[in-house]
Order: structure tokens, then C-alpha cells, then sequence
């Protein structure tokens, strides 16, 4: 599939994954059609010329209008919060299933509606229902009715999420590929660059060792989506995306190493945590390669400082 040209659908564009897929469309030479909930959130993305259209992922109607005259889609938007990593509460959890599984029902039943059958939806690595490694694509997904204790409403909302998504498409006839993506670092993240700007602030820090977590940055998972998207034997399939075996540790050094602010000493705290997703799939299908922890960091650098600039 030649994207140069193509219109490409964006749920969640102003957030910050869909940022860098607004970009990755660009690059492309595809025109992209955010579809968001507030089209004021990033007026950047408005000064670039970008079309945005207005949409709830309640708002089933808003939302096939949304997608009209577009030749796909990629699905972002969702309910993410790290902060709720043992959440068990009915009233948390309705929020998530509310907005994940309602949500990308909503989607597919639009892209149905306005005649789009090319669909890419980001899941999640937290959606398998084991945590011991190597685990591929073909592994069980956390059941809702039979959730671990370990399991967070998100995960289990997005599970609950992907396993509706794949019933729609084949009900519907859509032209689905699911992504799986590690913990996702990138300017503009919410979470994980926070965290880890504050833990390295003091002079003097304790910081996690040992811990693998597969750290991906956003334009590698926006690479994935705009990959998928291009390749028709990405059909039917779902992709693991993460990085490779560096620990936060090694991101801690990536982080000076790109000219982040870093304490002058680090003590290691051990919390060893091994890498789990197999990402042989989408390196032998589509030729994904994550970039290395410090070219993602200098990029993130690099976008935050021009933003500022604005």
C-alpha cells in the first residue's frame, strides 16, 4: 500500500503518542485527519495545517463523520494512568471499560459505518495475561471475568478492548493489525519522562537497576503504525513493540549521554525485572527496528526544546 497521498485517520492525534503518528504520516507523504475530542488541545498541529475534526469516542456519529473520505485509520485514543497499576475499585474500573472497550466498539462500528476497512489499533503489552518471557503474540490475553490479582483496570480494559476489536473486524469485514507496545517514553510523555526527570534531579539518587522494561519511544511505535499500514500482510496480525534488553539503569546513562540533567550520583537500587515480549514478528514481517535509548532521548530533547521555543 503507497500512503503517499492517503488519508489517515488519527483517534487521539493531540495526545501524545498520536503526535508523533501525525508526524509519521507526514513523513510519509499522507495527509492526516485528526480525530479528537478537543481540536484546540495543540495549536500546533492546526498551524501545520493539520484537519482536525471534531469527536468523542462516546459519540458514535461524531465519529463516523470524523473518519469520513479517510482510506484508514489508526486507533490511540484511550484511558491510560499509571498511577492506577493495582486498581480494583468497581468506579475505576467501569471508567476504564467505559472508555478502552466502549470506545474502540465505537470506533470500529463508525469505520463500518463511513466505509474505512484499514484499521490499526494500539493496544498494549499489559494486555497478556502472563508476565513470565519470552511471550509472543499468539499468547492468552487477560480475561476480564477471570482477572489475576495483579491485574490493573487498564490492562484488563484493554484486553477486554483488543478481544472486542478482533470480533468487530471480523464481523464487519474490516482490515484489522494490532500493536503491543512496551512502556512508551518520547517529549511530551505524561509518565515515564516525569518520573524519571524527578528521581535524577537531586545531587544524590537512588535509581532502579536491573530493570529491563523494553523501553520503546514513540516515533518507533509510530514507525510500527505507519509499517502496518503499509504492508497488506500486516492483515490479521498483532505486533509486539518494544525495545530491546536494556534496563533502566542503561536509560539512566542514555539520559546524560543525550544532555539530560543527571544526579552526579547514583545509587543502585535492585529491582530486577526481566524482559518479556518476543519481538521476532515484526522485525521479520515489517523490518521494525527500534532506535537506540539515546537517539530516543536526544530526539525527545531535542522536540521538548523546540517547544518551548514556540
Amino acid at each position: 500500500m503507497d500512503l503517499a497521498g492517503q488519508r489517515i485517520a488519527i483517534t487521539g492525534a493531540t495526545g501524545f503518542l498520536g503526535r508523533y503518528i501525525v508526524q509519521a504520516v507526514l513523513d510519509c507523504h499522507a495527509i492526516p485527519v485528526g480525530v479528537v475530542r478537543n481540536p484546540d488541545r495543540v495549536p500546533e498541529l492546526a498551524a501545520a495545517g493539520v484537519e482536525l475534526r471534531r469527536a468523542d469516542l462516546a459519540d458514535q456519529d461524531a465519529l463516523a463523520r470524523g473518519f469520513a473520505g479517510c482510506d484508514a485509520i489508526v486507533s490511540v485514543a484511550a484511558m491510560v494512568s499509571v498511577g492506577s497499576m493495582y486498581t480494583l475499585r468497581r468506579k475505576r474500573r467501569a471508567a476504564y471499560i467505559r472508555t478502552n472497550v466502549e470506545g474502540i466498539r465505537n470506533v470500529l462500528e463508525a469505520a463500518r459505518r463511513s466505509g474505512v476497512k484499514r484499521i490499526v489499533y494500539a493496544s498494549s503489552a499489559n494486555v497478556y495475561r502472563e508476565r513470565r518471557g519470552p511471550i509472543r503474540e499468539d499468547a492468552e490475553l487477560h480475561d476480564p471475568h477471570r482477572p489475576r490479582f495483579i491485574a490493573n483496570s487498564y490492562s484488563l480494559s484493554k484486553a477486554a478492548a483488543e478481544r472486542l476489536a478482533w470480533e468487530l473486524a471480523a464481523e464487519h469485514g474490516l482490515a484489522l493489525t494490532t500493536l503491543r507496545p512496551s512502556g512508551i517514553f518520547g517529549a511530551h510523555d505524561p509518565n515515564l519522562i516525569p518520573v524519571v526527570r524527578r528521581l535524577l534531579r537531586p545531587t544524590i539518587s537512588l535509581f532502579p537497576a536491573f530493570t529491563r522494561m523494553q523501553l520503546v519511544h514513540a516515533g518507533d511505535v509510530a514507525t510500527a503504525a505507519l509499517q502496518s499500514l503499509a504492508t497488506e500482510a500486516s492483515i490479521g496480525r498483532a505486533y509486539n513493540v518494544a525495545g530491546g534488553n536494556e534496563s533502566l539503569w542503561d536509560f539512566a546513562a542514555a539520559w546524560k549521554a543525550a544532555g539530560g540533567r543527571r544526579s552526579a550520583l547514583l545509587i543502585p537500587l535492585p529491582v530486577p525485572v526481566r524482559p518479556f515480549l518476543d519481538t521476532s514478528r515484526i522485525r521479520r514481517e515489517l523490518g521494525w527496528e527500534p532506535r537506540s535509548l539515546r537517539a530516543g532521548l536526544e530526539e525527545t530533547f531535542r522536540r521538548e526544546a523546540a517547544a518551548v521555543q514556540q
